[in-house]
């Protein structure tokens, strides 16, 4: 009898001890939670913010209009998307570490073979003399000083975002100095675009590689959409995340972006297209989706998935967590404000109409498997961004 009792504590005891961490999560998701409706309240014409832990969205919060009355009023709900602008950057490192490492290679390598075989090459971008997956990947490639350069002497011409403009900024080429021994140096960092544009050309010609052609078949026509199948095979489905596009459907009523001083204007819903879609920004996403992916591409929650819902490999994930692929280069700093928390953020706004319609978002990942995904389509009341703000709540963690 002494022997049944014992064994029953000791059942008692461990039944105890496991419930104890579980309690003391939900303790944590309830602090965080309440912490980002204290950052995030009567700031903004409206937001959605979800909470997820190791890729399983726990808790999600809306308030106010995500489109007003002008526009057909509409409340914030879960599953409300937006254009979440440059976090799409975010999402195609992730597709750029897949393919690579499909093909058996590294981000050390250089581009100049997976650009078009018919474009000119400039400086940087020829065999031999290329810049690498990593210097596009980390914004050190010397494409925004290029265009600096050309922009204050009057010649930066066609150069965009679209297949056009990409093929002009690879023609110009780079400066010797962003291929010599120094190449990632943080004085080379020159935030741009088109360093994340250019993989909505280069990723599908890896996938094509990678299932034995040698994507010769990518061309200005179809590149959008062939960008667009694989981050929906290899991210989206993945994570939850049914038919992303860059265009809002006709009867969707994503949310539009607003000026919160401008009560009765109406807004904007900075609609892309799928042609230039989702490499360098565009994808229209939920917070509850960016929650997710975050949580999912965390390498402290990639164990906690079946081998095929992983969206990256341990040494990928590693990769990304220490170049910081995909993430804003402050991620991971040494206060304890930023430490092992990464995020990027994205802005929308109308630069030169008044009233100023904006929308902002941001995916983040932080300590012991939380990830966070938020928008919000005004400027905040007292002027601190999105992701700031979701740092400035789980501070605590």
């Amino acid at each position: 009898m002494r022997h049944t009792r014992l064994a029953s504590f000791c059942a008692l005891a461990i039944g105890l001890a496991a419930a104890a961490p579980a309690s003391a999560q939900e303790a944590r998701m309830d602090q965080l939670e309440q912490r980002l409706t204290q950052e995030f309240q009567r700031q903004f014409v409206g937001y959605s913010i979800a909470i997820a832990r190791h890729g399983k969205v726990r808790r999600t919060l809306v308030s106010r209009l995500a489109r007003r009355d002008a526009d057909g009023r509409k409340e914030w709900g879960p599953r409300t998307r937006a254009n979440v602008a440059s976090v799409s950057k975010s999402i195609t490192a992730i597709a750029v570490l897949q393919a690579l490492e499909a093909n058996g290679l590294t981000i050390e390598e250089p581009v100049a073979p997976y650009l078009p075989a018919g474009w000119a090459r400039g400086r940087g971008f020829r065999e031999g003399q290329s810049v690498t997956f990593r210097q596009l990947l980390t914004h050190t490639s010397g494409m925004g000083q290029r265009f600096d350069r050309l922009k204050a002497n009057g010649n930066e011409g066609p150069w965009g975002n679209d297949w056009d403009g990409l093929r002009f900024a690879v023609g110009k080429g780079v400066a010797q100095r962003f291929l010599g021994p120094d190449k990632y140096a943080g004085e080379n960092y020159s935030y741009k675009n088109s360093n994340y544009a250019l993989f909505r050309i280069i990723v599908p010609k890896l996938w094509r590689m990678s299932q034995g052609g040698d994507g010769s078949d990518v061309r200005k026509a179809n590149h959008g959409a062939l960008f667009g199948l694989f981050a929906g095979e290899h991210i989206f489905a993945p994570s939850g995340v049914e038919q992303a596009s860059c265009v809002e459907p006709p009867s969707a009523r994503h949310a539009y972006a607003y000026d919160w001083t401008d009560s009765t204007g109406a807004g904007s819903p900075f609609n892309g297209s799928q042609e230039n879609c989702g490499a360098h920004a565009g994808w229209r996403l939920s917070a509850s989706h960016l929650a997710r992916i975050a949580g999912r591409a965390d390498c402290n929650s990639a164990n906690n998935w079946p081998l095929d819902r992983r969206l990256l490999s341990q040494g990928a994930c590693f990769a990304r967590t220490v170049r910081k692929l995909g993430w804003d280069r402050t991620s991971n700093g040494s206060s304890d404000r930023t430490r092992n928390r990464y995020w990027h953020g994205g802005d929308l706004f109308s630069r030169r109409e008044r009233p100023r319609r904006a929308i902002h978002s941001c995916m983040a990942v932080l300590p012991d498997g939380f990830s966070v995904g938020a928008i919000a389509n005004s400027d905040s009341r007292d002027g601190e961004t999105v992701c700031g703000k979701i740092l400035d709540a789980a501070e605590f963690l």
